[in-house]
C-alpha cells in the first residue's frame, strides 16, 4: 500500500476524545502555525503514552491542516511515519508497518533530508520486519545500506546491531557460515561495555541450534543469560533478555527437555508482561505457540490447543472466542500456529477440524507469499509450504476414504493447484494486465527500463561466471562481478518499490495477482470436456494422482514410498536420456522392465485407451519424464518396433497446473497466419557447423511459407521481431543450461539469450517450437516445477510451446519437427501434430531396430494450451515452375508492348 501524505484509511478504531490540556497545546501551535511543534507533541505524547499511541497517531494525517513545506516540517513529518511504522509493528501489523516504513525511506529520498539516526529508526526497524515476513534477501539489501551508512559515519555500535541482523537473515536463509562470519564481524565492533554483545551472542546461539550444534548452542545462550542477570533489565534491555529465554527454551524443546522448555517460555512472557504490559504481541505469540507444541509432543492436546487458541487471540483473530476468518492476515506466526493446531486436533483423531487448520495455515501463506517481492523469494516459499500441503492432502485422502464425500476429492485438487506453478501463474496476469495499460502511463515505461536494466546486469555476472576457471578470480574481475552485485540490488530495490506503486495506482493488476486462485468447481468447468487431466502431486511421504473426466474428478490414488520412487526415477532420466542412448540401446530388455515399472506405479489404474487426450500436470522429478515413451505391457519383446508404447494409447501434451492452462488459453495472441523461423547453423563460441539444423530449415521451407532467418540474420532483434509478428515461431539452435542455477540458455547469431532476460510482450505466438537441447529442462523449484525456456515462454504470452527433455538426436527432431508442420497445415492441433509426427517415426522404416528407441524420438513435449494452428503451404515445385514460367512471360510481354508503343510514337513523329 502506498500511503498519501494526507486522507490516511486506517484500521484503527477511532473514539471521541474530550478535549484536554493536549488539545489546547495543539489547536495552540495550529492557530501559529507551527507544524514542526505541532508534529513533536503528537510524537512526544504517544510515546509517553502507549497505550492511545497508535490510534492518537494515526489521527494525524486526518488532523493536519497544511503539507510540511520547510525542512524542519519536513524531519518532523518523517520522524512521525517511523513512530507510526514502529507502532504498528509493535502491535504485530507486520504488512501496515513495512509500508510506513517505506514510505519513511521514500519520503527521506525525495526531500533529500539530513536527519541523525535515520538507520536506527527507518532502516533497521524495516529490514527487522522483512526478516519477519520471510522475505529474507530484502532485508539483507536493507541491512547492507545501513551496514554502509553506519561505517561510514563510525558508527561502531550501529555497526554491530547491523551485522547481528544481517547474520539473522543469513541464518533463516541456511547460510550458517556467512551468518557466523557476521556475527564475528560484529564482535569486532562492539564498543566497551555495548548491551549489542547480548544480541550477538543469541543470534550466535540461534546459529548454532539450527546448524545442528545444540551442545555450544546451549552453552553460548546460558553463559548470556547468566550474563544478563547480572544487570537490572529496564524497558530497552528487557526484550534482550525475552529473546534470551525464547531461544533457551528452543534449545531445551529440542532436546526434548519438555520442563525446562516450558520454564523458559513462561519466563519470557513474564518479562512481556512487566516491561510492557504484554504489549509486544509477536514475541507473546510465538513463546504462547511454543508452550503449545511442548504440550502437543508430551500428547497432552487438550492444552496444546488452548496455547494454540490464546495464540490467535493475542493476534486479534478470535471474536467472542470463535475464529474471524476474513481477518486472517499474512504472517509466518499464524502459518505455524494453524498447522500446529492442525497437528493437535490430529493428535485427537479429529481429522476434519486439522484438515480445516492447515488449510488456514495455508491461506496464511498464500497471503505472505503475494507480499513478498523477489521471484526466488517466492519459490523458496512455495518450497517451505510444500511439507503442510501433503499433510493436508493426507488428511483429506484418508477423510475421503473414509466418507466418500466428493468435497474432499475437490479439496485435495485445490491443494495441489496452490502448490503449483503458482509464480508462472502471477507473472502471465500481471503482465498481460500490465501490458493492457502501460501506452497510458510513463510508469510502465521506468518499469521496462529496471527490468531491462536487471537483465543486463545479471547478463554480464551469468557470462563473466562462465569464463571463470576455478576459484582464483583475476582481482578485477571480482571487483567487478561485485560492483555488478551491488547495482542489481539497488536496482531490484527500485523495481519492487515501483511494482507497489502500480499495484496501488492500478487495483486491477492487485487484483490479478490475489485472484490467481479460480475455485475448485470453477478450474474444472473450464476444462475442455473431452479432455482427460491427469495431475501429479509429488511430497516427501506419498505421490498423490488426481484424474479428471469429463469435467468432473473421476479417480485419486495414494503411492507411498515416495522418496525410492523419486530416486528411480531421477535414476531412470539420467541414465536413459540425460547420458545418450548406450544405456537403452546395450541392455533394452532392462529398460523395458524399467520404463514398465514406472508406468505400472503411476499410470496403470487409470485405464487410458482408445486414443484419448490426455493432459498431464507432473510435479518435481516427474516434470524431467517424457510419458509418451513409457511401455505399458510386462511381456518383454525384441522387436523394439513393436513395443506397446504409451503413445500407442493416447495423446498426450502437458501444462504446469490447470490454472495456468486455463489462463493461457486466454492472453492475447499475434494475428494473422504467420510463421517465422530462426536457424542457428553453428555455435557462437566455435563456429562449428550444426548441418541437422539446415537440414530441418531445408524441410520446414518446402512444408511452410513464412519467414526465414538464418545465421546473420537470425539475431536476438530478429527474434524479438518475430516474437511479436509470427502466430508460430520456431527456433532451431543451441540451448543449454549455464551456472550454478542452471539458468536456460538461447544461442542466437549475436550472444546468447538467458531465460531472465524474456520480457513479457504485448503479442505472442499461439505456438513456439523450440527445436533445441534441453529447452523444458532447467532447475527444480520444489512447488514450483522445472524453470525451463518452455517455462519461460509461457510467463511473457506464448499460448504453448514444443520443447526438449534431453539433448535431440539432430536427425529426429529434423525429420519429426517437419512431420509436426506437415499435420498441422492438415488441420491438426499443435499437440496432436506432435503425436502423429511421434507415431510416423514410429510406424515408418528406420536405420536399424535401435531408431525405435524413445530416445530417437520421445524428447519434444507439447506444453500449454492446445489449439489448431492455420498456417500457409510453401508452394510446390510445380507450382512455383508455373509461377515462374508466368512471371517470366509477364515480363516478356510488359517488354514487347512498351517498345512497340515507343516504335509506333517514333514512326508518327517523323511523319
Amino acid at each position: 500500500m502506498i500511503i498519501a501524505d494526507s486522507g490516511i484509511s486506517t484500521a484503527v478504531a477511532q473514539t471521541v476524545q474530550p478535549y484536554t490540556g493536549l488539545d489546547k497545546k495543539l489547536d495552540s501551535f495550529k492557530k501559529e502555525d507551527d507544524l514542526t511543534e505541532w508534529l513533536y507533541l503528537r510524537i512526544d505524547h504517544s510515546y509517553h503514552n502507549p497505550a492511545q499511541s497508535l490510534s492518537f497517531l494515526m489521527r494525524t494525517q486526518k488532523e493536519i491542516w497544511r503539507k510540511p513545506k520547510r525542512t524542519a516540517e519536513k524531519e518532523a513529518w518523517l520522524i512521525l511515519l517511523s513512530n507510526q511504522a514502529y507502532n504498528l509493528l509493535y502491535t504485530g501489523n507486520i504488512l501496515e508497518s513495512i509500508n510506513y516504513y517505506e514510505h519513511s525511506y521514500n519520503y527521506f529520498t525525495e526531500n533529500k533530508l539530513n536527519v541523525a539516526g535515520i538507520a536506527e529508526y527507518i532502516f533497521k526497524p524495516w529490514a527487522n520486519n522483512y526478516t519477519r515476513l520471510g522475505d529474507y534477501e530484502r532485508a539483507l539489501f536493507i541491512q547492507k545500506q545501513t551496514l554502509e551508512y553506519a561505517l561510514k559515519e563510525n558508527d561502531r555500535q550501529l555497526a554491530a546491531a547491523t551485522y547481528n541482523n544481517m547474520a539473522i537473515s543469513y541464518r533463516s536463509l541456511g547460510d550458517y557460515k556467512n551468518a557466523e562470519r557476521c556475527v564475528k564481524s560484529g564482535l569486532e565492533r562492539l564498543v566497551d561495555g555495548s548491551e549489542t554483545e547480548i544480541l550477538l551472542k543469541n543470534t550466535l546461539a540461534d546459529i548454532y541450534k539450527d546448524n545442528g550444534n545444540i551442545k555450544l548452542a546451549e552453552q553460548t545462550i546460558t553463559e548470556n543469560i547468566q550474563q544478563q542477570k547480572k544487570r537490572k533489565p529496564d524497558f530497552e534491555t528487557a526484550y534482550w533478555l525475552l529473546s534470551s529465554y525464547i531461544t533457551a527454551g528452543d534449545i531445551a524443546l529440542l532436546k526434548g527437555n519438555f520442563i525446562v522448555a516450558q520454564e523458559f517460555y513462561h519466563q519470557a512472557l513474564v518479562i512481556n508482561d512487566r516491561y510492557y504490559n504484554g504489549n509486544r504481541r509477536r514475541e507473546q505469540a510465538y513463546a504462547t505457540t511454543q508452550l503449545g507444541n511442548v504440550k502437543l509432543k508430551q500428547n497432552k492436546s487438550a492444552e496444546a490447543e488452548r496455547y494454540f487458541n490464546q495464540t490467535l487471540h493475542v493476534l486479534g483473530l478470535t471474536g467472542n472466542g470463535r475464529l474471524v476468518r476474513d481477518q486472517i492476515f499474512g504472517d509466518n506466526r499464524l502459518i505455524d500456529v494453524f498447522y500446529q493446531k492442525g497437528l493437535a486436533a490430529l493428535q485427537t483423531g479429529n481429522q476434519k477440524a486439522a484438515l480445516e487448520n492447515i488449510e488456514l495455515s495455508l491461506l496464511a501463506a498464500d497471503k505472505v507469499r503475494f507480499e513478498l517481492a523477489d521471484v526466488r523469494t517466492k519459490q523458496r516459499f512455495q518450497a517451505e509450504t510444500k511439507e503442510k500441503a501433503e499433510q493436508a492432502i493426507g488428511i483429506a485422502y484418508n477423510l475421503l476414504e473414509k466418507t466418500g464425500q466428493y468435497q474432499y476429492a475437490l479439496t485435495i485438487l485445490d491443494i495441489m493447484e496452490q502448490g503449483k506453478a503458482r509464480t508462472l501463474l502471477e507473472s502471465i496476469r500481471n503482465n498481460q494486465q500490465q501490458l493492457t495499460l502501460q501506452t497510458e502511463d510513463t510508469l510502465f515505461a521506468s518499469k521496462q527500463g529496471l527490468e531491462r536494466a536487471i537483465a543486463y546486469n545479471e547478463k554480464e555476472l551469468m557470462q563473466q561466471h562462465s569464463g571463470a576457471h576455478g576459484e582464483h578470480r583475476e582481482p578485477r574481475k571480482q571487483l567487478e562481478r561485485e560492483t555488478l552485485n551491488k547495482n542489481n540490488e539497488v536496482l531490484k530495490f527500485r523495481l519492487e518499490n515501483l511494482e507497489k506503486v502500480l499495484r496501488e495506482k492500478y487495483p486491477s493488476i492487485t487484483k490479478a495477482g490475489r485472484s490467481a486462485k479460480l475455485t475448485v468447481a470453477g478450474l474444472l468447468n473450464k476444462i475442455p470436456r473431452k479432455s482427460r487431466v491427469v495431475q501429479f502431486f509429488v511430497g516427501q511421504k506419498n505421490i498423490y494422482v488426481l484424474e479428471v473426466k469429463n469435467q468432473r474428478i473421476r479417480h485419486i490414488k495414494r503411492i507411498t514410498n515416495a522418496g525410492s520412487i523419486k530416486q528411480e526415477i531421477a535414476d531412470f532420466v539420467r541414465i536413459y536420456y540425460h547420458d545418450g542412448p548406450a544405456a537403452m540401446m546395450n541392455n533394452p530388455k532392462v529398460f523395458y522392465e524399467a520404463s514398465h515399472h514406472i508406468y505400472q506405479t503411476l499410470l496403470s489404474e487409470l485405464g487410458i485407451d482408445n486414443n484419448e487426450q490426455v493432459i498431464i500436470i507432473t510435479d518435481e522429478v516427474l516434470g524431467n519424464l517424457s510419458f509418451d515413451g513409457l511401455i505399458t505391457e510386462k511381456k518383454y519383446s525384441t522387436a523394439i518396433s513393436q513395443w506397446p508404447y504409451l503413445i500407442k494409447m493416447a495423446s498426450i501434451s502437458y501444462a504446469f497446473s490447470i490454472q495456468t492452462l486455463i489462463n493461457q488459453s486466454q492472453v492475447r495472441q499475434n494475428a494473422g497466419h504467420r510463421f517465422a523461423g530462426l536457424f542457428i547453423t553453428h555455435q557462437n563460441s566455435d563456429k562449428q557447423f550444426i548441418p541437422a539444423v539446415a537440414k530441418e530449415a531445408s524441410s520446414i521451407k518446402k512444408i511452410v511459407s513464412g519467414s526465414f532467418l538464418m545465421d546473420e540474420a537470425a539475431g536476438i532483434k530478429d527474434f524479438l521481431n518475430a516474437f511479436d509478428n509470427a502466430s508460430v515461431l520456431h527456433i532451431s539452435t543451441h540451448s543449454y543450461l549455464s551456472g550454478v542455477q542452471k539458468e536456460p540458455t538461447l544461442a542466437f547469431n549475436d550472444n546468447d539469450v538467458f531465460l531472465f532476460e524474456l520480457s513479457a510482450r504485448k503479442n505472442a505466438p499461439s505456438l513456439v517450437v523450440l527445436s533445441a537441447c534441453q529447452t523444458a529442462d532447467g532447475m527444480m523449484a520444489k512447488g514450483e516445477g522445472i524453470i525451463s525456456l518452455s517455462r519461460g515462454f509461457a510467463a511473457i504470452g506464448a499460448q504453448s510451446t514444443i520443447a526438449g527433455l534431453w539433448n535431440v538426436n539432430d536427425d529426429a527432431a529434423a525429420r519429426i519437427t517437419a512431420d509436426v508442420y506437415h499435420n498441422i497445415l492438415n488441420g491438426n492441433t499443435g499437440s496432436n501434430a506432435l503425436h502423429l509426427a511421434k507415431m510416423n517415426w514410429l510406424n515408418g522404416t528406420r536405420n536399424g531396430e535401435q531408431e525405435y528407441l524413445p530416445y530417437y524420438w520421445d524428447a519434444l513435449i507439447f506444453m500449454g494450451h492446445d489449439q489448431k494452428l492455420i498456417l500457409k503451404p510453401a508452394a510446390s515445385p510445380m507450382i512455383a515452375y508455373l509461377l515462374y514460367i508466368g512471371l517470366a512471360a509477364f515480363i516478356s510481354f510488359t517488354i514487347w508492348f512498351v517498345l512497340r508503343r515507343l516504335r509506333l510514337k517514333a514512326e508518327y513523329l517523323l511523319r
